[in-house]
């Protein structure tokens, strides 16, 4: 295996052309074995500033008496040589280092890059994050060579971790990322050389065995186990007795047998009687439940059974992803046990939080075409392998730029059906799959938005229902506005017009390659042309929508002037005259 240099510095600030370098950690090493280390304090011939002394533990004092910057230089680049150099999103740390004209042309491989490719679904990448997450002991202090061993530890942990991809998928993110300036690119062909060392080893060891088949489907298939009857309209509901299921929740009943230190709430129970009636008799009701009441279970236990009881739906709708979750995978699992109903579940989102498995094939057919779309596109590749789910709330997708990726991969196409789904993809999309779960679900669970949706389209996004509890009914209004709204940024406008492209990108840079050997000479002369008329007023647009932006920013700060500076958005609304 080829030797790396893990670097970590400690600096006055964050701006490699204004703050400077107080300190330099660096360790050589093999795989897990450590080969040597490196470190040194730096006099930066200023103060350093309290903040930074809180974080690192180095003040002016310790710094004293140290060598200057120019005078440790030499012995760095002699101690990393021509290895390829690792870091925690490394770029940083080079940005001060090659500002002094070294470490300009080694390899490079970070650990952010890693991590977020392995590690999809974890809620964090930095190192302290990480380092917990794979169970490697974090030093108290922040300091360089201590971070540099943390770091060198998390590269090997995620080493480990890509040699277990399948060969197949492996050696796909080299190829992806093998055009780009991807910092990922390193650690993935050496976890492809590993693998293909051990294959070739496995292959003289059990010559003749059966090889390992393809990891399977894109997506999981349908699950045939959460459909049922269909469920239908309502006409004379059978009405649930009140007292009955509150039995449900009193001592000596299932959930008292079922919990352990299960404890009966009064107003929990009323809650459920309230919720009950308004079911069975087809009423209104709203309802002020604090906190500690248990509102989930009052108001979940009474739609379940009365939806079970008449073969039809409840809808839902809350406003927050983290009570969706709680729902679907804490609360309903949990009366499910309790109970023994044959309770059928569902979670419908809107489209653009699914997987579309069309569009993703695209993207691999044609390649990545930055750094920020082949981590994305090699994030989902991996987290295929361990959810079928196809909804992007399990993803760490923070960056906006890696927002703006998924929505190149999302089911958010015009262009496509629930039919077209069905029939091309074999029932494999994940919004279809949601779909069908939701057609054939008791409880359907949605957020605000997805409901408001459905009310501004006439009803064209659920499968029909009568029966609607809104939780967390204090965000409703907020959530109608921010819904049968239109929102357009400055961002928005741009990565569009991106899209666009011009004769040498995006949409009509593609379309004159794909053009040029199928038209008649004539044609493509005529057809190149129109992409450069439109080229042009897409550039005028482009410059058109800078001016409106930059008055629209202007307008704000007129409007703000003489008001108290706030840390929150500042918003304006414009009503017509009236």
């Amino acid at each position: 295996m080829t030797s790396i240099v893990a670097i970590d510095i400690e600096t006055t600030g964050l701006d490699a052309n204004k703050d400077v370098i107080i300190e330099i950690g660096a360790v050589r090493f093999n795989g897990h074995r450590v080969e040597d280390e490196w470190s040194t304090l730096i006099n930066p011939g200023r103060h350093i500033p309290e903040n930074i002394t809180g974080l690192t533990g180095i003040d002016d004092a310790m710094v004293r008496n140290a060598p200057r910057l120019a005078d440790v230089l030499e012995d760095l680049e002699a101690f990393v040589g021509d290895a390829p150099v690792l870091g925690q999103n490394v770029r940083f740390d080079l940005g001060f280092l090659q500002k002094q004209r070294i470490l300009a042309y080694n390899e490079v491989a970070d650990t952010y890059e890693m991590a977020s490719v392995l590690l999809p679904t974890a809620s964090r990448y930095n190192l302290g994050a990480l380092g917990q997450l794979l169970g490697i002991p974090l030093p108290a202090s922040h300091r360089a060579l201590d971070d540099a061993r943390v770091t060198h530890a998390v590269y090997a942990r995620l080493l480990d971790t890509a040699k277990e991809l399948p060969l197949e998928l492996l050696a796909e993110i080299v190829r992806l990322g093998e055009p780009l300036e991807w910092d990922g690119n390193f650690a993935f062909k050496e976890a492809l050389k590993a693998r293909a060392r051990d294959q070739v080893k496995a292959k003289k060891v059990g010559a003749g065995l059966v090889p390992a088949q393809d990891e399977g489907p894109l997506f999981d298939e349908p699950d045939t186990g959460r459909h049922g009857p269909p469920l239908g309209p309502v006409q004379t509901p059978i009405e649930l007795d009140p007292d009955e299921v509150a039995s449900i929740l009193e001592y000596g009943g299932p959930f008292s047998r079922y919990f352990n230190a299960y404890e009966q709430r009064p107003e929990q129970i009323a809650m459920l009687q309230a919720v009950t009636n308004a079911l069975s008799r087809s009423n209104h009701l709203m309802v002020e439940a604090g906190t500690g009441v248990g509102k989930s279970f009052a108001y979940l236990v009474p739609a379940a059974l009365f939806a079970m009881e008449n073969n039809t739906r409840v809808v839902v709708s809350t406003n927050t992803i983290n009570l969706q979750d709680q729902l679907i995978k804490k609360d309903i699992p949990d009366l499910r046990a309790a109970l023994g109903w044959d309770l059928r579940a569902a979670v419908l989102k809107g489209r653009s939080n699914y997987m579309c498995p069309r569009r993703l094939e695209i993207m691999r057919h044609y390649g990545p075409n930055n750094p920020d779309e082949i981590r994305v596109l090699a994030k989902v590749l991996v987290w295929r392998q361990i959810s079928g789910s196809g909804d992007r709330n399990e993803l760490n997708l923070n960056r906006p730029q890696e927002k703006e990726v998924w929505a190149k991969l999302s089911a958010e196409d015009e262009a496509c059906s629930s039919e077209n789904c069905a029939g091309r993809m074999g029932g494999t999309c994940p919004f279809y799959r949601a779909k069908q779960a939701a057609l054939n679900a008791h409880i359907l669970i949605v957020n605000h938005a997805l409901l408001l949706s459905d009310v501004a389209t006439g009803s064209k996004v659920l499968p029909e229902y009568q029966y609607l509890i809104v939780d967390e009914a204090h965000h409703l209004e907020s959530a109608t506005t921010s819904a049968l709204s239109f929102r357009m940024s400055q961002n928005d406008f741009e990565r569009m017009l991106r899209e666009v492209g011009g004769t040498n990108s995006g949409v009509l840079g593609h379309l004159l390659n794909v053009t040029r050997d199928l038209l008649r000479p004539s044609d493509f002369a005529n057809f190149t042309n129109m992409v450069h008329r439109a080229s042009d007023l897409a550039f005028r647009l482009d410059s058109q929508a800078k001016d409106f932006f930059y008055m629209l920013a202007d307008f704000m700060a007129q409007m703000r002037e003489g008001k108290p500076q706030s840390l929150y958005a500042y918003q304006e609304r414009i009503l017509p005259h009236t």
